[in-house]
């Protein structure tokens, strides 16, 4: 039979063969592949890199410059704006110069008045008069002028125009005649003495073209679109470019809530210096309208401003893409070129295993590092040739005495078998070489053995022994046998070259010395412990128990026994004695010890047993052992018992033979006493039990 571990020894050869990579590698994973990706790579990121090094530069550049522009947009718009309410303001001073004076005033000359005045009616949406009272005299509509019931003396505007005697800018309000947002220029009538005596106003209409419109409104209401916006000193819209905005707090317009919360917290400073601020994505820019007492901000999206550095930045990635793909092409095209040599190795590489190629056909002849790596790997197979050889010619030899060898012999590496010899394989009832690669807890009966072999064996090894143990196995069809295990390592230097084991089936062995050993400590008629045995563990209790656990001791003398051998022969005397052993045996625990002391002597040891248990269970005794016998010719011969007991009290320092020969004491005073009784030791003195009571 060849043995399996020259198989066990090729494997690693074949596996050689096998794993090397397949021929025809997909063109993305060679190595001119990824060179070319690693290198396009490089040249994007180079190209992409400066240039957003140098757009950012610009754009920041950029940035502050839009900022300032903004900025100084603003200023210009407000001035221009505040410039425009000064001039109304004039026209309206120019105007009520040429009010007619009169006590009182007369309504239909300010009829006539307002209606000879185009130009002041033309720049306003309505133009009014009021008297001291309030009461409105005369108001143009841009048409004609009539004379509406209304009072103004409620209005915030008028009663300042006259405190004042100064020209006033009203809060935005609603309007009562026109039904919309209108904002109220008012300048006093004064007679000759200084005296005011009316009130001249006009409207702007904030929901219609007229003043404010015509700065900030211009088509661009989109999201994304420049937004102009115009507001009082307390920040509430009175131009927008949507009229629903119109009115509403301008700390709730969208994307300017970081603005106006700032603008609020300074306590809303109306200063003409234009101020810009780039946030979220947005150019705000603000300035005060002097004259107005009003507010312009101007919000400019970065794509109104911006558009041409984010489609710059655009390109430029593009363009980086570009020049990285063509520089990739063009590495390719050397990298094809430079790395032939590199392509004829690894195709020679692929055909290692095959053995009619000749060892050096087939290597490239390039210089540098591929033609250094060719020749390493030339010598390398030559040299493992060489060794491969050596190899098949040492397991050769190796299995010549693996076969021969009375004994197992295995090998195992990482837990694994590597070789396995003709024994060792059929100790287990293995195919020969069939445990080759297998776990080597597979033959191990009890899976805890073999958790804990692994730490048995790295100690014994530490102290540079072997390692012995007799363990259960298991064979393939699942028998059990035990076997003597021993191990050495391979290399003592190297953990991991493996260890070597001889096992060895001393089932039969141990099944041997069991028996011996148990014979020696029980009597071969009864089965019980000899007295050998029995004083063995009154000595052993004494030793584990001087903390004062208590223990009773028996001792058993057959009354009558001499007439069952004499009048039925020596084996019935026999059965008797094994009726007695069972007797014992049923009625003590499983911790208890039972013996044969000699003839028809019989002793207990009773554990955490006291006497007065002791006593109770002697009683049970002699009553049993009365109801033993043996039926002869002449009639019934039956035995009685006379038991003695001690209780152990391990604290007296005294020995096991004291002890036996109190309880033998015992058991005389119950014999001399009349026989069938039990007898309780105490300090030499004994107290006798019959039927059944102290």
């Amino acid at each position: 039979m060849k043995p399996k571990f020259n198989k066990g020894l090729a494997e690693p050869e074949k596996a050689l063969t096998t794993t090397l990579p397949p021929l025809r590698l997909h063109w993305l994973g060679t190595l001119k592949a990824r060179l070319m990706v690693a290198s396009t790579l490089v040249i994007a990121a180079s190209v992409a890199g400066t240039t957003t090094v140098v757009l950012d530069h610009v754009e920041q550049r950029g940035v502050q410059a839009i900022q300032d522009l903004e900025s100084d947009h603003a200023e210009r718009m407000a001035a221009v704006l505040g410039q425009r309410v000064l001039h109304l303001q004039q026209m309206l001073h120019a105007s009520a110069a040429l009010v007619p004076l009169g006590a009182p005033l007369d309504g239909m000359e300010m009829v006539v008045m307002l209606d000879a005045m185009p130009a002041l009616t033309a720049s306003f949406a309505s133009v009014f008069i009021a008297d001291l009272s309030g009461r409105l005299m005369a108001r143009h509509d841009g048409t004609k002028a009539t004379q509406p019931a209304l009072d103004l003396s409620d209005r915030d505007y008028f009663r300042k125009t006259v405190a004042s005697r100064a020209a006033v800018v009203s809060a935005p309000m609603n309007g009562r005649l026109v039904k919309e947002p209108i904002i109220q220029l008012t300048v006093p009538v004064t007679d000759p003495d200084g005296l005011v005596v009316a009130v001249l106003g006009g409207t702007l209409r904030l929901a219609s073209r007229s003043l404010l419109d015509a700065l900030t409104y211009a088509g661009n209401s989109g999201a994304g679109s420049i937004r102009t916006i115009v507001t009082d000193a307390e920040g509430t819209i009175i131009s927008h470019p949507q009229r629903s905005r119109l009115m509403q707090s301008i700390e709730t317009e969208p994307g300017l809530a970081t603005a106006a919360a700032s603008w609020v917290a300074q306590g809303r400073p109306i200063n003409p210096n234009g101020f810009g601020r780039h946030d979220n994505g947005a150019f705000i820019s603000t300035a005060g309208v002097p004259g107005g007492n009003w507010m312009l901000f101007r919000v400019a999206p970065d794509s109104a401003l911006l558009g041409g550095m984010v489609e710059a930045r655009q390109k430029a990635v593009l363009w980086a893409g570009g020049v990285a793909l063509a520089g990739g092409l063009v590495l390719l095209g050397l990298l094809s070129l430079l790395l032939t040599p590199l392509s004829q190795l690894r195709r020679r590489a692929a055909r290692l295993h095959e053995t009619d190629l000749p060892l050096t056909d087939g290597w490239p002849t390039a210089r540098g590092e591929i033609g250094e790596l060719s020749r390493v790997l030339q010598q390398s197979l030559q040299q493992q040739a060489v060794g491969e050889r050596a190899s098949r010619a040492i397991a050769k030899q190796m299995g010549s005495v693996l076969a021969l060898a009375p004994i197992g012999i295995g090998i195992t590496r990482d837990r694994r078998f590597v070789l396995a010899g003709v024994e060792f394989n059929a100790l287990l009832g293995w195919a020969d070489g069939a445990l080759i690669g297998r776990q080597a807890g597979d033959i191990f009966a009890s899976e805890d053995d073999y958790t804990a072999l692994g730490g048995a064996v790295a100690s014994a090894f530490a102290a540079g022994q072997l390692y012995k143990a007799d363990l259960q196995f298991r064979r393939r069809d699942g028998s059990v046998f035990w076997g003597h295990l021993q191990g050495c390592p391979v290399d003592a230097d190297d953990g991991g070259a493996g260890t070597i084991w001889l096992l060895d089936d001393v089932t039969e062995r141990r099944a041997s010395h069991q028996q011996l050993s148990w014979s020696a400590n029980h009597d071969a008629l009864t089965r019980l412990l000899n007295r050998g045995a029995f004083e063995s563990r009154v000595a052993t209790f004494l030793q584990r128990s001087q903390d004062g656990m208590p223990a009773s001791l028996m001792f058993i003398d057959l009354d009558r026994f001499k007439s069952v051998n004499d009048g039925a022969g020596h084996a019935a005397g026999d059965a008797v004695l094994c009726d007695v052993a069972a007797v014992l045996q049923a009625q003590v625990r499983a911790g208890d010890s039972a013996a044969r002391i000699g003839g028809d002597e019989f002793a207990l040891l009773l554990p955490g047993c006291v006497a007065s248990v002791a006593m109770q269970l002697g009683e049970r005794l002699r009553h049993a052992i009365g109801q033993v016998g043996v039926d002869s010719g002449g009639g019934w011969l039956g035995v009685g018992a006379s038991i003695g007991v001690v209780e152990i009290d391990a604290t007296e320092g005294v020995g096991t033979a004291v002890w036996l020969a109190r309880a033998d004491s015992a058991c005389y005073e119950a014999k001399h006493a009349g026989r069938d009784a039990v007898r309780l030791g105490r300090g030499g003195a004994t107290l006798r039990v019959v039927a059944g009571g102290v």
